[in-house]
């Protein structure tokens, strides 16, 4: 999961010549960007979580293991802190398939656009209009694949035997926990909303750049493609 994670918030293209570029303003100044917050986001959290899992080991040296607790377990009970942090939820178990549908979606919109599939807006040279494959189903899969992927990040991340909500000193004991949580959560739903709001003005961009520049190829595509995002939804 965590290798195509990283693949699927990269970019599969460098970024295009000026003259290929639409003119980036507002929100297509910041989207390319939270890629890379991802990625840091999700590699911080799985060496976090692995080494805390390593430290509940019998393979880890006991002096590394005091070492890791001590430094990365702030609960009132450590050793039970480090006895749940191995146990599966179901809200761990949700956002890892998310995670892997929204991964493997990303990455299959990679291979469909080829070299036009860019961060930035952009109208590359002999640039063709993709209208098969997912793109006869939504007109904006590698969106939906990207919301997934962060959606199930984030659950897995906030799942009740993480190393965040588990282990971290933002939950020092079982009774701040729940209010915590629910801080925290609601925290990254409003960021969340935000960045799917920043999508959306995103897309309308780029529909009036394909619209512009492919004409009524486009505009057929939108009439048999309405949706953008869900099918039969959005």
């Amino acid at each position: 999961m965590l290798p195509g994670l990283h693949y699927s918030m990269t970019a599969p293209n460098t970024r295009p010549p000026s003259g290929e570029l639409r003119k980036q303003v507002g929100w297509e100044l910041v989207i390319p960007l939270l890629p890379g917050m991802f990625r840091v986001l999700l590699w911080l959290w799985t060496l976090l979580e692995c080494a805390t899992l390593f430290a509940a080991t019998d393979y880890c040296p006991a002096g590394l293991s005091q070492s890791i607790v001590h430094h990365l377990v702030h609960s009132d009970d450590p050793q039970r802190a480090l006895t749940h942090i191995s146990l599966l939820t179901p809200t761990f178990l949700v956002g890892s398939i998310l995670s892997i549908v929204g991964c493997c979606l990303r990455i299959h919109c990679y291979h469909a656009l080829g070299r036009m599939f860019t961060y930035e807006l952009s109208i590359r040279k002999d640039h063709q209009l993709i209208t098969s494959g997912v793109y006869a189903v939504v007109r904006h899969p590698s969106y939906t694949g990207g919301i997934c992927s962060g959606i199930g990040l984030l659950l897995c991340i906030i799942s009740p035997h993480s190393w965040l909500v588990a282990c971290s000193p933002l939950f020092p004991d079982s009774g701040s926990r729940i209010r915590v949580l629910n801080v925290l959560t609601y925290t990254l739903s409003s960021v969340f909303v935000g960045i799917i709001v920043g999508f959306v003005q995103r897309m309308n961009n780029e529909d009036a750049m394909l619209e512009n520049n492919f004409g009524e190829e486009w505009k057929e595509w939108a009439r048999r493609v309405p949706c953008r995002l869900i099918p039969w939804v959005y």
